[in-house]
Order: structure tokens, then C-alpha cells, then sequence
């Protein structure tokens, strides 16, 4: 079968390799699409701290039941379509242990350190599969994964009704949060300084702001009577918005930043001490988090032309001008590979 697979950093090759073979537990799916995400980029690039090559990659999985364990009399069926959890936890850390398998110790994930999506056929445990709504199209249950993460960071931030939330950046991730927070009865706002970005946004009912045409300080001030927001998440992973994380929220706000790039800069702790903010982190999702993130998904979808967020429809034959696309920060939305 066909893969893309990262044989070292920075070389992705399209290679015909052999099907995988399930093990006990485990189901093996017909991919249908897969989603370039900015993490592909990082392990691409080499700098993603576990990542391992040569690896197939790719976490976000929309496909069909191709074969359930032997002896299986679950809910699920072959030929049902279905996304998958990427996660694969221990189950025997303290983390896991405490029920936060997400931050497992010896944590490993689709399309990073075992193979993923980027290929006609891949395998996943039984109990990470999530059942998909008949009525979404392909283009827009591809999205689950996201809307994952998406319902995780609003969890862990404690959004809730009324909160007034400004999220910087307006890639996919940005944007998803942002539609949850929404859904949530938060008042939200995108900052973002590509225009065609912005015109997305606001085609899917989301506020917006471009910080090279205002001063982000000053609609703070006007937005908030000067109080500051109530939680303020950085999706974009530029150092600038980041720093200006503590400027932005309220005294005893909250503050997250979604970037996994591990590239070190200053940051004044000061400013979060003055304030007395709080400063969270956010990984991945539990199964939970999943099926509440599709559950979310859903909903929106009846109401929420979500399927414009995705704006790029390649092939398999085409994964590395994908990845250069993604890459390149050129793409507006959601890039999907269509995997058969």
C-alpha cells in the first residue's frame, strides 16, 4: 500500500510499504482522510522532542472499519466510519494512574512515534475509535480531532458563559477554539493579521481584529473597560503574542499557550505574579474530551458552514507539496490529503 513516510527529518517520501497488521484489540482501518496539522510540521522538521523516524505521519484520522478484533460484539461495525483518538498511554504512570493519560510519561501518538494517517490503511485500538454523526460530510467529520483539542483547551481554561476571551491566531486550531468558546456563551474575539484568515473567520460568526491595523492594548481597554480579559490563548505560537499573554488578562485571568515547539525566549513571570494570573498549559484530550469535542462539532455543523474551513482538498500522490504548503503558512484553512 501507499505511505508518506518521514524516513529522516525533512525527507518524506511516498513509499509502498505493507499493510499493518492488527494486533489483539486492534482495528484496521481504511483511511479516507488525513489532516495536515502545524505538529506535522514540527516532526518534519525535527524539532518535535520525542518524535521518532522513519515514522508514516499523521494523527488526524477520518476512515472506514476495514477489520474488528476477532471475538469483538461492541457497538461498532466494519464498514462504519469512524475518527480515532491518536493517543496510546501506559495506563501504568502516575499520570495515567490519576486518570490523565493525555500526559502520559511514556506517551506515544499516531503519526509521531508509531505510523499514522498518511497511508491507504492504518491501525488503531478498538477503544479509541469515535463514532461520526451519518449526516456530516467527509470535509467536515474530518475536523474531529481539532474540535478535540478545541474542547480540551476551553475545559482546561474554564471557559464559560460571558467570559470575555481573546485568542491569537486564527490558523485552524485558533479558529476551533474559538467556535467552542463561542458554543460555550463566551464572548470572543480573534486577533490575526492575515486578511484572508479574518474573512474566514468572520464568515464562520467569529469577531475579529488585525494587530497591524490597531493597537490590540487599546480594543483591550475598549472591549473590556479596561479590565482585561478573561482568559487570553495564543494558538498562533509567535513570540511577540505570547509575551504580551499577561498585558492582555484581567487580574487572576487565565492564560494558555497552545505552542509544543520548545523553542526557549524570555518571558517576564513577573507580570503573572503582579497580576496574579493563571498560567496553564494544554495537551492533547482524553477520550472524553474526543467524543465531547465531536458531540460539539456536530452541533455546530447544523447551523455553521464548518466545511469552509477546510480550503485545501490534495492527494496522497501529492503529500510533500501538503507539507510545503503547510510549511509554508501559505494555506488559509484546514489542508486535508485524501488517502484512497
Amino acid at each position: 500500500m501507499k505511505a508518506a513516510v518521514l524516513e529522516t527529518w525533512n525527507q518524506l517520501a511516498l513509499k509502498d510499504i505493507e499493510m499493518p497488521v492488527p494486533e489483539k484489540d486492534e482495528a484496521l482501518i481504511k483511511v479516507i482522510y488525513g489532516g495536515v496539522c502545524g505538529s506535522d510540521i514540527t516532526v518534519y522538521k525535527g524539532l518535535h522532542p520525542t518524535a521518532i523516524s522513519p515514522v508514516v505521519l499523521c494523527h488526524e484520522i477520518l476512515g472506514v472499519i476495514e477489520q474488528l478484533p476477532e471475538g469483538y460484539n461492541g457497538d461498532f461495525k466494519v464498514g462504519q466510519r469512524v475518527l480515532m483518538n491518536p493517543v496510546i498511554s501506559c495506563g501504568t504512570c502516575a499520570a495515567c494512574q490519576s486518570g490523565y493519560g493525555n500526559v502520559c510519561s511514556n506517551l506515544k501518538l499516531l503519526g509521531i512515534h508509531v505510523n499514522g494517517g498518511f497511508e491507504e490503511y492504518t491501525k488503531v485500538s478498538v477503544d479509541k475509535l469515535v463514532s461520526v454523526d451519518a449526516e456530516l460530510p467527509d470535509t467536515t467529520a474530518v475536523l474531529g480531532e481539532p474540535f478535540a483539542v478545541a474542547y480540551h483547551v476551553n475545559s482546561r481554561a474554564g471557559i464559560k458563559k460571558n467570559d470575555k476571551v481573546l485568542i491569537a491566531g486564527a490558523g485552524t486550531i485558533g479558529i476551533v477554539v474559538a467556535l467552542v468558546a463561542q458554543y460555550k456563551g463566551a464572548d470572543v474575539y480573534l486577533s490575526e493579521i492575515n486578511e484572508d484568515r479574518i474573512k474566514l473567520a468572520n464568515e464562520l460568526g467569529l469577531k475579529t481584529m488585525n494587530p497591524m491595523q490597531c493597537d490590540l492594548m487599546e480594543e483591550m481597554r475598549r472591549i473590556t473597560n479596561g479590565i482585561g480579559f478573561d482568559v487570553v490563548i495564543d494558538a498562533s505560537g509567535a513570540k511577540a503574542s505570547v509575551l504580551t499573554l499577561p498585558d492582555l488578562g484581567r487580574v487572576r485571568g487565565t492564560l494558555m499557550s497552545l505552542g509544543l515547539s520548545g523553542v526557549p525566549y524570555e518571558f517576564l513571570i513577573g507580570k503573572v505574579s503582579f497580576k496574579e494570573q493563571t498560567l496553564i498549559g494544554s495537551r492533547l484530550y482524553s477520550q472524553e474530551d474526543f467524543e465531547a469535542g465531536v458531540k460539539v462539532m456536530t452541533e455546530l455543523a447544523a447551523k455553521t458552514a464548518l466545511n469552509k474551513v477546510v480550503t485545501d482538498i490534495m492527494q496522497l500522490d501529492d503529500i510533500v507539496e501538503a507539507i510545503e504548503l503547510m510549511k509554508s503558512g501559505k494555506n488559509i484553512g484546514k489542508i486535508i490529503v485524501k488517502c484512497n
